[in-house]
């Protein structure tokens, strides 16, 4: 059911929704901040505690995305359509699914050397991750809708920077790796990187639609 408040997505009546989404995208940036470190880890075991760690807060986001579809049938009272919230919830979720997978296949493909490109992705996953939670953070009022516009386009710019470096990083390899096996490794890390800011510009555009239906 859609709000009756023009000036507000997320009421005081649907603070439990505005608490769940807030939780959600803070957990897709934590997860980002560790998948960053890492990447830039000194030594292996910090590495792999922080691959393992990101792996609880997957179960974690799963979590949130099961009660905001719970809560949504069952309240009344909503901040926007049930099937909206229901997008929104699925792509912040499918956020948390795509580090995962990078950071599953960086730690169980054992790759010979964590490269730049690597950390450049890292970085850029982690930039568009906190972009992304102040987005939803400000949906509480559709007086700011000009700044959450504003938020998703840079999420826009930082996923073309992620999509110059995965080409490049992977025309590089083509040239420069000779063993098919790490070929494919490193490949397959690239893209499962770079799909999770692909993954981020696609939550912008269920946030714009709903601002655009709310507005």
């Amino acid at each position: 059911m859609k709000s009756t408040n023009s000036k507000s997505i997320f009421p005081n009546s649907n603070q439990v929704f505005y608490d769940l989404f807030n939780s959600a995208v803070a957990n897709v940036t934590e997860m980002a901040r560790l998948l960053n470190e890492a990447v830039n880890a000194p030594t292996s075991y910090e590495q792999k505690f922080n691959f393992a760690h990101i792996d609880k807060l997957k179960f974690k986001s799963y979590e949130i995305t099961h009660r905001v579809f719970s809560e949504s049938g069952r309240m009344l009272i909503s901040p926007f359509n049930r099937k909206d919230m229901c997008d929104l919830a699925s792509a912040i979720d499918d956020v948390a699914d795509r580090i995962t997978m990078a950071a599953r296949r960086i730690n169980l493909y054992n790759v010979p050397a964590i490269t730049q490109p690597m950390i450049d992705l890292s970085a850029l996953i982690l930039k568009t991750s906190t972009e992304l939670e102040k987005a939803v953070n400000a949906m509480n009022n559709l007086s700011k809708s000009s700044e959450i516009f504003e938020l998703c386009s840079n999420i826009k710019k930082l996923e073309a920077q992620a999509d110059s470096v995965h080409n490049k990083a992977f025309a590089d390899l083509l040239n420069n790796e000779k063993d098919p096996i790490e070929l494919i490794k490193y490949t397959d890390v690239f893209a499962a990187l770079e799909t999770a800011t692909d993954s981020c510009e696609d939550t912008t555009l269920i946030i714009e639609s709903i601002l655009i239906k709310n507005g």
